[in-house]
Order: C-alpha cells, then structure tokens, then sequence
C-alpha cells in the first residue's frame, strides 16, 4: 500500500468516513485557479485539526492547511498531498476581548465586535479570509494590523506541541509572523478590543469600505488581494507597490487571461481561464519592470503552494 493510500486509509479510520479525492483547487480559491488535490479534509475541531497533522505527519506526507483560500495561489498541477481546510468557528467575549477560533472569517468578527458594542476591529473591514492566516501573514490595512490587537495565540508548532504564545513571541512584522519561520498552525487568538460607539463603529466601517469599493477591484473579481508587499525607502517609509507598478508601466499588462487590474497595479486578475503559470510569468515581468525603474525588488504577499509543498 503507497502512502497515499495509508493516509486515506488513517483518516477514514479516525474520521468515520474517507477524505475527498481529486478536490478541483480552483474551486477554493477567490483566484479561481488550481489543479486537483490528491486529498482534502475538512476538520471543525482542534482535536479534529491535531489529529489530522498528526496522521499526516506520522506517515511523512505532504499536507498543507488553508482557510479562505483568498491569498493563495494554486499550482497548475494541484497538489500532491493532503488538503486540510480549516472550520473551526466561533468566538466568546471576555471583557474587552474576542476569543476566536482560527477558522472564523474576518467579517464575522468585526460584526460581532460591533454588535457587542466594541471597537478597535473596524480595520477588518472588506479585508477577506480567516483569523488564521490573518494571525499567519499579519494582514493589515490603513496602518492596522492584526497583530496590533492579538493578545495571544494558540499554536500548533512541528511535532504536535500545542503552545499558548503572546504577541511578542509571535514576533509580528509587516506582512509577517515567527509562525512563517517554523510553520505554526494557528488554533485560535484573543483579540484585544475597547469599548466603544456602535455609530462611529459603523460609520469609520463604511468610510473604509467605500475607500476599497474606489480603489480596489469589485467584490467578486478573482484574484487574491495584494499580490505584492508595500517596500520600504530607506528612511524606513512605505512606498505602496501599486504607485511603483504604476509609474513602471504595470497598467494595462496581461499574459494569457492574468492581467493587470484597471482598477488598482497591484492586483492581477483572472479574466477567464488564467494558469498560474500565466499569473506567475505575469508577476516576474512586473517585478522586473520595477526593479528596472526603481532598483525595488518587490517580494509576493500572495503565496503560491507548489503541488510538491507541505507545511512542515
């Protein structure tokens, strides 16, 4: 029996029923590209989620954990592993903080600091995917990050240790955790809030939502965000990646049916039935436009899973 064929015969074992075989990528994906999966498994529970790294561990397989699939884009070829889609839902309050699994999507928790009448989360507006990879990647807009309002995480590190880490031992950057450094799986986090007013919650929500309904692609577009990190000038200052596309000449780009957004140079589109190859030649070509003009080398935020990666 290959190993392929013992994973799946563990988690039927484990779970009660097989993991999917041949799961279409795309169809996780807000980019809406991606071959298919050899496995995909979706867990509700922390036990649910160890118990699976675990299995998938213990036979050295290839495995890798997503949530919204919005910042992600898929190889071409699938992957050659095990998909674990993470659910785990919900959040309680405490106090002045949010307790919240990591499966839990954005919108679900600024809405729900809004109606327990708490502020501080209104920066979560429009921004898509789960707490997870939020906790994960840092995501962040108009000067907030989530790591300025996580108090602590539950992570899962290699070897199955379950480990309560404040923010600093989280070691937030722009863009960027320690988590990215030894692969921690994000369980859950507390989130730290402040008492507040509904109406001015609601009204700096719809400030920030009309600031992205201007300026990025319409909801629904496929593509996964920002494709580039914002770099830093010397002075330490960010210089916004769309403004550099822009001024290279980004605007108006394609390669296949990945394109350059009209709307913003810092989002590629999938027009149609774009590759990733086509999405990645198209990124090497703006990167190097840069690089050309300015001497920036701009470093993806979107992150592309090979069909041979795994998480640990």
């Amino acid at each position: 029996m290959d190993r392929r064929s013992r994973v799946r015969a563990a988690l039927l074992e484990a779970f009660g029923e097989p993991p999917s075989e041949n799961v279409p990528l795309s169809a996780l994906s807000s980019f809406g590209i991606g071959g298919p999966a050899d496995l995909f498994l979706e867990v509700r529970t922390e036990g649910e989620l160890m118990k699976a790294v675990a299995l998938a561990s213990g036979e050295s397989y290839p495995f890798y954990l997503i949530g919204g699939g919005s910042n992600l884009l898929f190889d071409d070829a699938g992957y050659r592993g095990l998909i674990i889609r993470n659910r785990l839902e919900g959040l309680s309050r405490e106090e002045n903080r949010l307790n919240v699994l990591s499966g839990t999507g954005l919108a679900d928790i600024m809405r729900e600091a809004l109606a327990a009448g708490l502020s501080g989360l209104e920066f979560l507006a429009g921004i898509p995917g789960t707490l997870g990879g939020a906790v994960y990647g840092n995501a962040g807009a108009y000067g907030w990050s989530v790591g300025d309002v996580v108090a602590w995480a539950t992570v899962l590190i290699p070897g199955g240790e379950r480990r309560t880490m404040s923010r600093a031992s989280l070691g937030f950057g722009y863009r960027d955790s320690a988590l990215k450094r030894y692969r921690g799986i994000v369980l859950r986090a507390s989130l730290i809030c402040s008492p507040g007013d509904s109406r001015r919650s609601e009204a700096k929500i719809r400030e920030i939502l009309e600031k992205r309904r201007t300026k990025h692609p319409p909801l629904g577009t496929a593509c996964a965000g920002s494709y580039f990190k914002n770099s830093s000038s010397e002075t330490g200052a960010r210089i916004a990646a769309g403004q550099l596309l822009e001024q290279a000449g980004a605007r108006g780009m394609a390669v296949g049916d990945a394109a350059v957004s009209a709307v913003h140079c810092n989002f590629i589109v999938n027009t149609g039935n774009a590759r990733a190859a086509d999405v990645l030649r198209l990124a090497d070509e703006l990167k190097e436009r840069v690089f050309r003009m300015f001497g920036i080398r701009l470093e993806e935020e979107v992150i592309y899973l090979r069909a041979d990666a795994s998480m640990f």
